[in-house]
């Protein structure tokens, strides 16, 4: 493993190398724990913060629907005009794995929703292989319900969109000031003032999303996992609905997956930016695929560790990557105005 004397000289020049790029505001406020219980829809409306709002919460439709899986999603926002950064977990993950990451974006001004979701049984790169058609279908079903095959047969009702559009109308309800309502209306997503971002299957998903809808921009941790011994998934052949310049990527090189998520990466266009930038001592220059090569343990660890809260902390305590994470975070939005190109 690193020792600590290389991943506290690590940490020192990266920290100096981005800190002038990461001048993304951070509330000073206290966090506000929302009293409310949203299978119940029980709130006390007292306690909300205009300024800083958290919850976690299952979702409930009222409609006879039950959700499987069905794990507490976690909310936040700091400012009402700030756009989302929906996360999508990766395969049998569930919110609560990523407290650190999510903590990030809220201190970097977003909006946070991190969605539970159909993402148990075998992950996508496994269902699909070699099957260039196979990956597009089972995000698709698993976007919004309405293609069931045999790789994939989520319904509607528990479709990324359906579950989107309960989270969104509920968080609505119980924090009315905080804006959530602008990124639903009438069950139409507004996608364009939304970030994307997953780890593993769930960043694959969110590279499908981008593809089919225009979104303000594109997180993907250990992900996508959509080529397969020179084989890309087909959806990712033609230019898609969010150009490549939006998106961002990060892995390690120890990953199990590396050179399949780099594969991918390249064929969504991101390659066009620069090639691929180590981390380990600054993020400098243009490039949209960032790698780290600190030993973060197996090949499998390797793929976990550079998004969960198992991530690497330094000795005070804090996440090493999470500068990296702000930087990815500031890459596709400011918190001053909204990238376009």
């Amino acid at each position: 493993m690193t020792s600590v004397h290389s991943r506290t000289r690590w940490l020192a020049s990266l920290g100096i190398a981005i800190a002038a790029v990461l001048a993304v505001g951070v509330s000073a406020a206290p966090a506000i724990a929302i009293s409310a219980d949203a299978a119940r829809g029980h709130h006390d409306s007292a306690r909300i913060s205009p300024e800083l709002v958290r919850e976690h919460f299952r979702l409930q439709s009222g409609r006879g629907v039950t959700f499987a899986p069905n794990a507490k999603n976690y909310a936040a926002r700091t400012n009402s005009a700030a756009p989302l950064l929906l996360f999508l977990p990766a395969t049998r993950e569930r919110p609560s794995n990523y407290t650190a990451f999510l903590a990030t974006a809220r201190q970097s001004g977003y909006h946070v929703l991190a969605l539970d979701y159909w993402n148990d049984g075998k992950s996508v790169q496994l269902t699909c292989g070699s099957d260039p058609e196979c990956y597009g279908d089972v995000q698709r079903n698993r976007l919004d319900g309405s293609h069931p095959t045999q790789f994939s047969a989520v319904d509607p009702a528990n479709s990324i969109k359906s579950r989107l559009n309960l989270a969104i109308g509920h968080l609505d309800t119980v924090d009315p000031r905080g804006g959530w309502g602008k990124f639903d209306s009438n069950g139409t997503i507004d996608w364009s003032d939304i970030v994307v971002a997953g780890h593993s299957q769930g960043g694959g998903e969110s590279a499908y999303i981008s593809h089919i809808h225009s979104v303000l921009g594109v997180l993907m941790f250990s992900s996508p996992v959509d080529s397969d011994n020179g084989v890309d998934a087909a959806w990712m052949s033609t230019p898609g609905a969010t150009p490549a310049a939006r998106m961002y990527g990060f892995d390690d090189s120890g990953d199990i997956f590396a050179d399949r998520i780099r594969t991918s990466w390249n064929a969504l266009g991101m390659g066009s930016f620069g090639a691929a930038e180590n981390v380990d001592f600054g993020l400098i220059g243009t490039s949209h695929e960032l790698i780290s090569t600190m030993n973060l343990g197996t090949p499998m660890q390797s793929h976990s560790f550079d998004i969960t809260d198992e991530s690497p902390r330094a000795a005070d305590g804090h996440h090493i990557f999470a500068t990296v994470w702000k930087w990815m975070l500031a890459r596709v939005w400011t918190g001053q105005s909204i990238a376009t190109s």
